[in-house]
């Protein structure tokens, strides 16, 4: 039985699908220093500087510079403490064109920082380090939240209903006899410890890439891969991953969270990923630093394509204990 990493990887590592960028906007608030009642002491400057010299690495993420994060504060209504009310500044970065904005705390010398998502205002990346010297590794957690997630709304918006095709693409979760499908038109849910196979069929000859954004935040590609090395697939013909002929089983594995998995489909061979820049044997999964640009290409490819030569399937899969 093969246990994959997260929900369900095996092995890693893949790729800069394009050189082509899009950056997100995003605006580091002051940090508020909890001991002091306030945002403007020496320990909360140097942690919002820290912060923000750590994301200027990562190329997915523009930073407003911060003469303009000056002027938004200026606009922010800010209590007799001087602490940002954190409602008011998201409605204000939102004017301002930010598409997220990057909040935290000191609280004796731990630092805690969120990533929050200006449309939905939900926080998509958080996490916290012991003290200042452990600034660089929370900028890199933060970063990593926020890609994964730039790449799972890149991959869940890229929809093609073909008149043309018509790609039928399921998850079977337990034993066969209990049937328990999730398909596209449902989100569904399956508990670690489960067994899961994946299956497709197409009216039509052609080409299938399958794309799985994992809980933990790999991006795996289950289709092709080592064992199937070609992802041609024959109308009317029904496929899984894994086969009967395969010898082994995908078990649901930690952690919980949402699973997004993606089924491209194309009636001519397309290279939506390049194959040099995959390392690793059975599945492989995507590079980190390198998720978003493979969203990227994936949206930049699908611009070159006729409506009618392309389908697509996505499924939302919540993993619970």
């Amino acid at each position: 039985m093969k246990h994959l990493k997260c929900i369900f990887v095996f092995l890693l590592f893949f790729t800069n699908a394009s050189a082509q960028y899009s950056a997100v906007r995003i605006g580091v608030m002051p940090f508020v220093d909890s001991d002091k009642k306030n945002a403007t002491s020496g320990r909360s400057e140097d942690a919002t500087a820290q912060v923000t010299n750590a994301l200027y690495k990562y190329k997915f993420i523009k930073l407003v510079d911060r003469s303009k994060m000056k002027e938004m504060m200026r606009e922010i209504e800010l209590g007799m403490s001087g602490i940002v009310d954190e409602s008011t500044a998201v409605k204000v970065g939102k004017m301002h064109g930010l598409q997220m904005m990057v909040v935290g705390t000191i609280r004796k010398n731990r630092i805690t920082a969120r990533a929050v998502h200006m449309e939905t205002q939900k926080v998509i990346s958080s996490d916290s380090v012991a003290d200042i010297s452990g600034i660089e590794l929370l900028g890199y957690k933060l970063a990593s939240g926020i890609e994964v997630f730039l790449a799972r709304e890149n991959l869940k918006k890229l929809r093609n209903d073909s008149p043309d095709i018509n790609l039928d693409f399921w998850v079977e979760k337990g034993s066969a006899s209990r049937g328990l499908k999730i398909t596209p038109s449902a989100a569904g849910r399956i508990k670690i410890g489960e067994k899961v196979v994946f299956k497709f069929k197409s009216n039509r000859d052609g080409y299938l890439t399958i794309v799985d954004i994992q809980p933990c935040g790999d991006v795996v590609v289950l289709f092709p891969n080592d064992i199937h090395s070609s992802n041609r697939i024959e109308s009317g013909r029904e496929y899984s991953i894994p086969s009967e002929e395969d010898g082994f089983e995908i078990t649901v594995s930690e952690p919980a969270g949402l699973d997004t998995i993606v089924a491209f489909f194309t009636k001519e061979r397309v290279d939506w990923l390049d194959r040099k820049k995959l390392i690793g044997e059975g599945f492989w999964t995507v590079k980190e630093k390198e998720k978003f640009s493979m969203s990227r290409g994936f949206k930049i490819t699908a611009t070159k394509l006729k409506h009618a030569d392309w389908e697509s399937r996505a499924i939302e899969i919540d993993v619970y204990k």
